[in-house]
This record gives C-alpha cells, sequence and structure tokens, in this order.
C-alpha cells in the first residue's frame, strides 16, 4: 500500500525516495522506532562522497536537497530526526525541509477545538502506553513535540504539514505550525487540509481527488526549494 503512493510521489517529483522499515511496537517498544530511523539516516549519510554501499545513491542522490517525510507515525518520527540532525550535526545530510503528513502528536490538555471527550482522551492515552509502556503519558516528548524546547533548533528551511478535516490528530498539526511559528524559528511553514477526510486516507484511495491533490502539493513543494 505505501509503496503504491511512494511511487506515485517519485514520479510526480521526479526525485530518489529510500523508505525506512522501523522495526513496530508493541513487540518493539519505544523509542526503537526513533533508534531505528536515526541508523537509517546514518546509512543514508554514508554514502555522501560517493563512497556508500549502494551504488545508486552513490550516483544520484543530491545530499544538498534532502527531504524527510512521513504520515501519522512517520511523520512524528519525522519531526524529531529533523531535531536530532540539528542537534547531532550529521555530516553528509543537508536537511532541506519535512513534510508532516497527518503527524501523530498528543498532549494531555487539549489543544483548540480538539476533542474534551474524557473518553476519547483515554484511549489516545491507553494505546500511547500500548506503544511506550515506560511512558510518563501523552505529554511525554516523544509524543508531544512542544514539551521539548528544542523546537525552534529545527535545522530545516521549510516545513509542510497536511492535515485531514475528518482526521482526530488534525488539531494538533495546526497546533504544530502555530507553535512553530512562534518559537522564532526563521523557516518557512505551509499547511494543506484535505475536507472531508480522515487519517491517512491517501493510502486507502490514492486516486480519489483530494489524495491527489495532496499528492501534488507535497510533490510542488519539494521542488520549490529551497535553492
Amino acid at each position: 500500500m505505501y509503496h503504491t503512493y511512494l511511487n506515485s510521489l517519485v514520479a510526480e517529483a521526479n526525485v530518489i525516495a529510500v523508505p525506512v522499515d522501523y522495526r513496530r511496537a508493541p513487540e518493539h517498544p519505544i523509542p526503537i522506532a526513533y533508534h531505528d530511523s536515526q541508523y537509517a539516516l546514518k546509512w543514508l549519510a554514508s554514502h555522501y562522497g560517493g563512497n556508500g554501499h549502494e551504488k545508486w545513491l552513490n550516483r544520484h542522490v543530491d545530499f544538498n536537497k534532502v527531504y524527510l517525510s512521513g504520515d501519522s507515525t512517520g511523520a512524528n518520527i519525522s519531526h524529531h530526526m529533523a531535531i536530532r540532525i540539528g542537534k547531532e550535526k550529521l555530516d553528509g545530510i543537508n536537511l532541506a525541509g519535512i513534510m508532516l503528513i497527518h503527524p501523530y502528536f498528543g498532549g494531555k490538555e487539549p489543544v483548540g477545538d480538539e476533542t474534551k471527550d474524557p473518553d476519547k482522551r483515554a484511549k489516545i492515552e491507553r494505546f500511547w502506553r500500548l506503544v511506550s509502556p515506560t511512558t510518563s503519558g501523552t505529554d511525554d516528548p516523544w509524543i508531544n513535540p512542544f514539551k521539548d524546547q528544542s523546537l525552534a533548533s529545527l535545522v530545516c528551511s521549510r516545513v509542510l504539514v497536511c492535515v485531514a478535516e475528518k482526521d482526530v490528530l488534525r488539531h494538533r498539526g495546526w497546533y504544530y505550525c502555530e507553535r512553530l511559528k512562534k518559537t522564532g524559528w526563521k523557516g518557512e511553514v505551509e499547511m494543506m487540509e484535505s475536507k472531508g477526510e480522515d487519517n491517512v486516507f491517501h493510502l486507502l484511495e490514492p486516486t480519489c481527488d483530494s489524495a491527489m491533490a495532496k499528492l501534488k502539493k507535497v510533490a510542488a513543494f519539494m521542488n520549490q526549494g529551497p535553492w
């Protein structure tokens, strides 16, 4: 399912994509997925200079134009990897931007028009504890990036956040943009909301009008620069 979408994006944007198959909870609880993703980034960076294991990456990747992206949980991971690149100064990776698709963020207190229904919020809390048994709750910085004071240290200069109108995560996506702007981060942030759609609809119905519009937006975002 995801490879179908990824192939379409590669064709539309004329880019190279490297998917990351990280280990998943609950068999492999948080933060293993983040560690796997960081390892994948270091592996990609090892191709900088043309000396990596995969010859096609050595030949074709422009390491000055790297983007990170993911859907839902993958968007959460993309955010955290972008922060880590800034902290650890990963040689070979010049992060141009990130695209967060229906990002899986949360928090103990509701934001904006986010549901205040105690049963629904308890359900989110239970799910998070399932994948992260040692968590402090939904204010854990892994799921609530606004509890991490390093948000302003995002090294990329461009961010695209896509949300879906019917998605329970929608309000967190909007809130992420608002908070990012207020941190003093100097980059450019864009939003796209897909009306009448739910979480990861583009994977379930990849040829619908909304999915095609989102695909074109993501592709255009990558092709706009900054260069």
